[in-house]
């Protein structure tokens, strides 16, 4: 049997904030295991990095939490922690660990997903396929809770879904991905001043240039729904990147925004159907999902409406010029 080529299992110590340390402790004893399970099969000796801010958590505890989540047992390869500029952002941080990385699959994952037992051999074993160079995971909310139900039926992930062929997606989600480090070396995540979306634009960049995004159903991993007190945050920034791509692209006419206010809506409707034949909600939650959905696609529409609003501004000629 052809072994697995060893990853490099890339993680960032900041969304870990979001899901809370019990829940990254969690996520990474499931990776410990999944790679004390698979070890003998690699083809070589995987390693994991870690990308972490000492503003935000000291070296000496980070390290003690990747102890304890190696416990009973031990990691079967090495757990390197390296230090990044507090004003790293999201991508920065999966692009440095990217550049300290010496395997040839990289494996992209966030510290507040916890992955689903056979999720790492899902995420190798599709490289052993020459064509296969960007591959996604299936990231999935929880829904146990009436709130992460209703993210779950209206948000951007889908649910989980059984096991499936290897097929081809458009979308390109950073939190649970591997790429071929031959191929990320020439399309790192762009550079941008945002909160989120150069995973889209990466997306693009690849397909762009004849490379097929791969999607492995089976790959799953569970993902936390925004919490509550960053769902307004969230929604906000949502308006602001959009605007910010759409300038790049040189349109942000009202026409095109109201067009995307329109598909949002329609979002809402088309996920809230779809998903219930899957999760099976109560009326309540679906109520509830709709009620959330319309007021976050609502604060994004006014957010991106300001932020329209001030690069109009800034880009004004000043009196007297």
């Amino acid at each position: 049997m052809k072994k697995l080529s060893a990853p490099s299992i890339i993680l960032e110590w900041e969304t870990v904030q979001e899901g809370g340390l019990d829940r990254g402790l969690t996520g990474l004893r499931g990776i410990c295991e999944q790679l004390n399970e698979l070890v003998a099969t690699l083809d070589g000796p995987a390693e994991v990095i870690i990308c972490y801010e000492p503003a935000v958590i000291p070296e000496e505890h980070l390290r003690s939490i990747v102890n304890t989540a190696g416990a009973p047992g031990k990691w079967p390869c090495p757990v390197l922690l390296h230090e990044v500029p507090s004003a790293a952002n999201y991508y920065e941080k999966k692009n440095i660990g990217a550049r300290h990385a010496r395997n040839e699959i990289l494996i992209f994952f966030d510290t507040d997903l916890i992955p689903d037992p056979g999720w790492l051999e899902g995420m190798l074993t599709p490289f052993q396929q020459w064509e296969v160079s960007v591959l996604m995971g299936a990231t999935y909310l929880d829904s146990e809770r009436p709130y992460d139900m209703a993210v779950a039926l209206f948000w951007i992930f889908k649910p989980a879904r059984p096991s499936a062929p290897l097929h081809s997606t458009i979308s390109l989600l950073s939190n649970n991905m591997a790429m071929r480090r031959s191929i990320f070396k020439r399309f790192p995540f762009p550079d941008r001043d945002v909160y989120r979306g150069q995973c889209t634009e990466l997306g693009f960049q690849l397909m762009g240039a004849g490379l097929t995004l791969h999607e492995q159903i089976g790959a799953r991993a569970r993902h936390p729904p925004p919490p509550k007190q960053k769902f307004i945050k969230r929604a906000l920034l949502a308006g602001q990147n959009e605007h910010f791509y759409h300038a790049v692209e040189g349109d942000t006419s009202f026409a095109r925004h109201w067009t995307h206010i329109r598909t949002d809506c329609r979002n809402i409707a088309t996920r809230i159907r779809e998903r219930s034949a899957v999760l099976k909600p109560s009326l309540s939650a679906q109520i509830f999902a709709w009620v959330l959905g319309l007021a976050y696609y609502a604060i994004k529409a006014v957010s991106y409406f300001f932020a329209r609003m001030e690069a109009e501004a800034r880009n004004a000629p000043k009196a007297g010029a």
